[in-house]
């Protein structure tokens, strides 16, 4: 009986672990990119630029988690357990921090227009980092592919400081909050083999800073501001490590198990 090669794709990914979670690093800011320059043609509203950009990403994105045969696998097939809903109690905390220190009054549409967003980039940046990328990366085993998947995460968003739309310092914070919330959302998805509630609270967390500034941008923040964005992902970044801690069986929906 013939034994059927894995495509050029899938082989490089086994073979090139990091590799492959880089390449899809890569096709979500190439694809982002042109999605983004397209939208330019459009419209003159940053965030549906964006919203453009993500979506365009996102929807190849989609592409390669059904070429690739990972729906399942990378927790698109299941809602998760009941009894799992305690673990997103600190996440969705978290995700409504910007809250804090008030909103801006909008009108119903630009309510539903700012949630709408917020799915769009969640599902997104999702179907990349914790669809795409950590997948890529399990073969490493559990930790070191939830910290690599992280740093990933948060690499971008080292970027906006480039663009002009994010102050510096806000950046840096914002860039460690990323990682410490990418360690969290990997670790969840380790525990719960589920990605729609990551895809949540991820919406959530731009929704709820949307609601806040009102903007994409971000001007230069007091110094509690930026150790309030930072403190926060280090609560994230010790609670995914807290799911992942030595003792416990953690689970993919996949044909890939880890117990440490």
């Amino acid at each position: 009986m013939e034994v059927q090669k894995p495509g050029i794709l899938p082989g490089f990914i086994v073979r090139h672990p990091i590799g492959g979670a880089v390449y899809f690093l890569i096709l979500f800011l190439l694809v982002g990119t042109l999605g983004g320059a397209v939208g330019i043609l459009v419209t003159g509203s940053t965030l549906t630029l964006v919203a453009i950009a993500e979506g365009s990403a996102g929807i190849v994105g989609i592409l390669f988690i059904l070429r690739l045969g990972w729906v399942r696998r990378a927790g698109y097939a299941t809602s998760g357990r009941l009894g799992d809903v305690p673990l997103y109690i600190l996440p969705a905390g978290i995700a409504l921090l910007s809250l804090s220190e008030g909103t801006v009054e909008f009108s119903a549409v630009t309510v539903l227009y700012f949630l709408a967003v917020a799915l769009v980039i969640g599902v997104s940046e999702e179907t990349y980092f914790r669809g795409l990328m950590l997948q890529s990366l399990v073969s490493l085993g559990m930790f070191r592919t939830v910290m690599i998947s992280a740093a990933l995460f948060a690499l971008p968003h080292l970027l906006n400081a480039l663009s002009g739309a994010w102050d510096p310092g806000f950046t840096l914070a914002d860039s460690f909050a990323a990682f410490g919330l990418g360690v969290a959302f990997a670790a969840i998805l380790f525990r719960t083999g589920t990605i729609w509630p990551v895809v949540g609270i991820h919406s959530l967390t731009d929704f709820t800073a949307l609601l806040s500034g009102g903007t994409l941008f971000v001007p230069a923040q007091s110094p509690i501001q930026l150790a309030t964005v930072a403190g926060a992902g280090l609560l994230a970044l010790m609670y995914g490590l807290f799911l992942i801690r030595p003792g416990k069986e953690i689970r993919l929906h996949s044909s890939v198990y880890y117990e440490t």
